[in-house]
């Protein structure tokens, strides 16, 4: 983060995640499936914190490409949380499945989207929760896996400025001039930024799946939906204006330039 005041989303999901895992922790612990998967929705917050962890930390020293794998395996250890949390009839069997290694992570969010995902209301703006939910798992499919676009990830980029107009002309309309630096432990403020944002929606995710199933804590609701609107408003997600892999590229800046948005 910059020295600039925090963005809304950052401070709207700096006060949610104590209560989003909170109530997750409440809900998983009451799980009384049979014993054989009853602590799984339990470990796979457990999971998640430690991840959130790791990344935040990762995130600070500049390892970036690693803070972001570890934002998926977040999404996977989420389906099986949601499951947990479910009540579906056929969650338990579900749960069974992918115990037993049966059961693919693409084949369980495709289970969750068919089974819970039509009653969640809208994503980040106004597509449908299973939009949101499908184009995000898959534009961070990439970093599941050390790759080309998760080795961009440990590039710090600069911003170099225009070269002063000259008395032949202005410089030329649209020039970006970038460069790159290689070297271990590359921080890139933006990278950092982008990467605590994304942490944010984990939580925004999971406080969403806790209210479907806790309708009437008001309170929680209020700030759910303050931190999705933050969320959503952030220049770094871009709404609809792009699409989700686009929005998790590892370079991004704006008509101007510059790489440090909101």
């Amino acid at each position: 983060m910059s020295s600039r005041p925090a963005p809304e989303w950052f401070t709207c999901t700096e006060q949610a995640t104590p209560e989003v895992m909170r109530r997750v922790a409440e809900a998983v612990s009451a799980n009384t499936m049979e014993l054989q998967v009853r602590s799984t929705p339990m470990l796979a917050h457990w999971f998640v914190l430690d991840s959130l962890l790791l990344s935040n930390h990762a995130n600070r020293e500049g390892m970036h490409a690693n803070a972001l794998a570890l934002v998926r395996q977040c999404v996977e250890a989420i389906s099986i949380i949601e499951l947990g949390l479910s009540g579906h009839p056929d969650a338990e069997a579900t749960l069974h499945k992918w115990e037993a290694d049966e059961l693919t992570a693409g084949k369980l969010r495709a289970w969750l989207e068919t089974n819970l995902w039509s009653s969640y209301g809208t994503g980040l703006w106004d597509e449908p929760w299973s939009t949101f939910m499908r184009e995000f798992a898959k534009a961070v499919q990439p970093y599941a896996h050390y790759s080309s676009p998760l080795s961009q990830w440990q590039y710090r980029l600069h911003h170099l400025p225009l070269p002063e107009p000259t008395p032949a002309g202005d410089a030329p309309a649209h020039e970006l001039r970038k460069t790159i630096e290689i070297t271990p432990r590359a921080y890139d403020a933006q990278k950092a930024t982008r990467i605590t944002l994304f942490h944010g929606l984990v939580t925004y995710i999971l406080g969403r799946i806790v209210l479907v199933h806790r309708p009437d804590d008001a309170d929680f609701s209020r700030l759910m939906s303050r931190c999705g609107a933050a969320l959503g408003a952030s220049r770094y997600l871009d709404g609809h204006k792009t699409n989700w892999s686009e929005q998790l590229w590892a370079m991004v800046w704006d008509r101007n330039g510059g790489t440090i948005l909101e």
